[in-house]
């Protein structure tokens, strides 16, 4: 699969399913890195400023307990056609989880950087990719509390 036939699957990017040049500009900015099975790509506490789109292979994210022990949260595959790391598109802050590669893995990268210079000179594609990061934590942020009620209830109120 080539980059612009990967990018047109991913959802950060459905604005532009149609539109091959917006794509191709899209595409200017993305870089591609390879990575060895069992390394970890992100791990949870650093600064990260790259995106990740997942073009080869599969990965595991992980989080860490209270105690610091690992926990396995999802497998990932390319054909999923997944991104991870996109908060670093967002802010300076800490990644929220570890990526470990399963396999022999390549991945399409966003630098920071490089997205706000396109950002600024690409206002419209920019507006579109970032209501759409905006869209997907939205939908993260309603599962997270959906999950959070429903621990709550588990825990306090089966008493009840």
């Amino acid at each position: 699969m080539t980059k612009l036939e990967r990018l047109k699957g991913i959802s950060l990017f459905s604005s532009f399913r149609d539109e091959e040049s917006m794509l191709k500009e899209i595409e200017e900015i993305v870089q591609e890195k390879k990575y060895p099975a069992h390394c970890y790509i992100i791990n949870e506490g650093e600064v990260g400023t790259n995106m990740f789109i997942l073009s080869k292979g599969n990965v595991r994210v992980e989080k860490k307990t209270l105690l610091g022990d690992s926990f396995p949260v999802v497998n990932l595959s390319a054909d999923m056609n997944v991104f991870f790391g996109e908060m670093a598109l967002l802010d300076n802050d800490q990644r929220s989880a570890s990526v470990f590669t399963l396999t022999e893995t390549e991945c399409y990268l966003i630098d920071k950087h490089d997205f706000d210079d396109f950002c600024f000179n690409k206002p419209y594609i920019g507006y579109q990719i970032i209501r759409q990061i905006a869209t997907s934590l939205a939908g993260k942020l309603r599962k997270t509390t959906h999950d959070s009620l429903i621990l709550i209830q588990a825990l306090c109120c089966d008493n009840i």
